[in-house]
């Protein structure tokens, strides 16, 4: 009985850990890119998206950022979720502007 409530646990820990947002991983090269001042022009879509990712967990870290995902309406890994954090890291790393709130009219 003790082997199957471990089981259990840990498939549920392994879910918490991998439903969050942003890995350690995406957190250092995106730091790498902010620091290195990358030009813009030079940044794929999935550096943007990481970027963007990160400026928005720094402002709603952890549980608060996944709740401010659900509160917009976008769903983990879809498109939606995508561009916004795209449009999020032009806005705010490359200075663009466009859209309501800054991040290309998500809203």
């Amino acid at each position: 009985m003790r082997k199957i409530i471990f089981f259990v646990f840990t498939i549920l820990l392994l879910n918490l850990v991998l439903a969050n947002g942003i890995t350690q991983q995406e957190i250092n090269e995106a730091k790498s890119l902010i620091d290195s001042k990358a030009n813009c022009k030079s940044l794929s879509d999935s550096q943007l998206e990481i970027i963007g990712e990160y400026y928005m967990e720094q402002m709603h870290p952890g549980e608060s950022h996944e709740l401010m995902h659900k509160m917009m309406g976008l769903e983990e890994n879809s498109d939606a979720e995508k561009q916004f954090h795209i449009n999020m890291a032009r806005t705010l790393y490359c200075g663009e502007s466009g859209g309501m709130m800054g991040f290309g009219g998500m809203m």
